[in-house]
């Protein structure tokens, strides 16, 4: 019986040969550029794999710590900018409503002295413009257009 370890060289050993036997109409120049090029290192997220930090650490003592440190700094970054965002779009939504209460207090004490003055049929007119802009202006508030994070900054999977 084979054990994994084993199985694991023979099926290495059959992938080397497939890559050589794809390589051999090529020129040792054009094998050598194809080899290197598939050697590229490809990683997502924020850190890069250990044994590259492992490699960065030999070469700069502490790098891989500070690599480490500087990642989970970025991450608690853009979660502590992703959370005043929020709070900075609701106390934003806040001022509006307050700001649109403080209008319409105004405009009905203007509508009461219109009437209260004389001119009810004006008074009343406007109170009825008052009323329409209102319900517009309120259906139409939550409809603005959210801050969203472009692509780019958008937290990564960790």
């Amino acid at each position: 019986m084979v054990d994994e370890a084993g199985s694991a060289s023979d099926r290495e050993e059959a992938a080397v040969e497939q890559v050589e036997a794809i390589l051999e109409p090529f020129e040792p120049r054009v094998q050598r550029e194809i080899i290197e090029q598939t050697q590229t290192m490809f990683h997502l997220g924020p850190l890069p794999p250990a044994e590259l930090l492992r490699d960065h650490d030999r070469v700069v003592p502490g790098l891989a710590r500070e690599i480490a440190d500087s990642a989970a700094a970025e991450r608690r970054f853009r979660h502590d900018m992703t959370r005043r965002t929020g709070t900075q779009e609701f106390v934003l939504n806040l001022a509006g409503l307050g700001a649109i209460l403080i209008a319409l207090l105004m405009m009905l004490g203007i509508v009461a002295y219109m009437v209260a003055s004389g001119a009810p049929l004006a008074g009343s007119a406007f109170g009825g413009a008052i009323i329409v802009g209102v319900t517009v202006a309120l259906s139409n508030y939550r409809k603005s257009q959210t801050t969203e994070m472009g692509p780019a900054e958008r937290p990564t999977p960790e």
